[in-house]
């Protein structure tokens, strides 16, 4: 099976009707859905920006910032159509594509204001790190502002072998060589147990 395939296998099998959002996304509830949103947001300012959700499940982080910010222009990508067919029909304020966006990238360099990834790195797919640098190249040629996605975290204290661990400080010193010139590079941490926030600044 293609990487994409384990994606979309891990979160068919997880589909139950009528389930909470948070379960259908593989989060371990409401709570900690929205503590990671809130450090995924920070202080980025959102009035009257461009933002696109990459791996947008089913809505819930548009509904966040639909409670914080006016004005916005917002889309949301996904591979997985049952979660598209969810975040449709709740009617929200924005744009849901279903679609592959690193096989298939539709948007012209400099689309967005601000780029957010939530989840999209947790499955183990045997090659998280070559993955992460993968998206960040197209994540990084699509924002003219920010970048802001959350990994697990490789202390966490229950750690399970479907999932991929990073190590924060590794995380930071990578991305700073690889971006450091054009972005600065931030790291979150202590909100959760199991989890850390990464924000990509352009400079």
């Amino acid at each position: 099976m293609s990487h994409m395939s384990n994606i979309k296998k891990y979160y068919e099998d997880n589909y139950k009707e009528g389930y909470p959002d948070y379960y259908i996304q593989g989060w371990e509830n409401k709570t900690a859905q929205e503590l990671r949103f809130k450090e995924l947001v920070g202080q980025i300012d959102l009035n009257n920006k461009k933002i696109l959700d990459v791996g947008c499940g089913t809505g819930n982080l548009l509904e966040y910032i639909n409670e914080r910010f006016t004005g916005f222009d917002y889309t949301g990508v996904d591979i997985l159509p049952h979660m598209i067919d969810i975040a449709l029909s709740k009617k929200l304020n924005g744009k849901f594509i279903c679609m592959d966006l690193f096989k298939n990238n539709p948007f012209q360099s400099n689309s967005f204001d601000a780029i957010f990834s939530s989840g999209i790195f947790n499955l183990n797919l045997g090659n998280n790190k070559e993955f992460l640098i993968d998206a960040l190249d197209v994540f990084q040629e699509l924002s003219g502002g920010v970048i802001s996605f959350n990994l697990l975290w490789d202390k966490s204290p229950d750690r399970e072998d479907k999932y991929f661990y990073f190590d924060p400080d590794k995380v930071g010193q990578v991305l700073t060589e690889k971006y450091g010139m054009y972005w600065s590079v931030s790291i979150v941490k202590g909100y959760l147990n199991n989890d850390f926030t990464v924000l990509l600044k352009k400079k």
